[in-house]
C-alpha cells in the first residue's frame, strides 16, 4: 500500500512543478499501456524513447510501467491470452500447464493481443482517471 501512496504524491508533485493534468495523465497512461506489452525487458527502453518522442515526462511515464511488475505480470500474462484467444479464436484458452513447453507457442500471440487490449483499455482508464483527480485537486486548491 505504500506503493501506491508514493505513486499518488510524486503524481501531485509533478502538479504543482507546472504540468497540466492532461499532461500528466497522458504520461501515466502512456506508461500503463507500455507496462502491458508483454516484451519482458523492453519497458524501460520503450518508455524513455516515447516520452523524449513525445516530450513527456520521462519518470512519470516510466513510473505509469510499474503497473507491470512481478507480483501483477503472471495475472496480466494470463488475463491477455484469455482476450486475446477470445478475440483470435472466440472462446477462451483451455490452459493445461502440464503440458509440453512448445505448447507455449500457442499462446504467444493471444498474449500478444490480449496484453495491447488490456494496455489500450488500462491507459484509457488511467488517463481519465487522474486527469480527473488532478483537475478536482487543483481547483480545490
Amino acid at each position: 500500500m505504500k506503493y501506491f501512496v508514493k505513486l499518488k504524491d510524486y503524481i501531485i508533485r509533478f502538479n504543482k512543478k507546472g504540468l497540466s493534468p492532461t499532461e500528466i495523465a497522458f504520461a501515466v497512461a502512456l506508461g500503463n499501456f507500455i507496462g502491458f506489452i508483454p516484451i519482458i525487458g523492453t519497458h524501460t527502453v520503450i518508455a524513455i524513447g516515447l516520452s523524449y518522442i513525445l516530450r513527456l515526462n520521462t519518470l512519470i511515464v516510466f513510473l505509469g510501467t510499474q503497473i507491470s511488475n512481478p507480483i501483477s505480470f503472471p495475472f496480466q500474462i494470463f488475463i491477455s491470452a484469455e482476450i486475446g484467444n477470445l478475440i483470435l479464436n472466440g472462446r477462451f484458452l483451455e490452459i493445461k500447464f502440464s503440458e509440453n513447453v512448445n505448447y507455449f507457442n500457442h499462446y504467444i500471440w493471444p498474449i500478444i493481443l490480449g496484453g495491447l487490449v488490456l494496455g489500450i483499455l488500462v491507459s484509457g482508464l488511467s488517463f481519465f482517471l487522474i486527469r480527473y483527480f488532478l483537475n478536482k485537486r487543483r481547483s480545490s486548491a
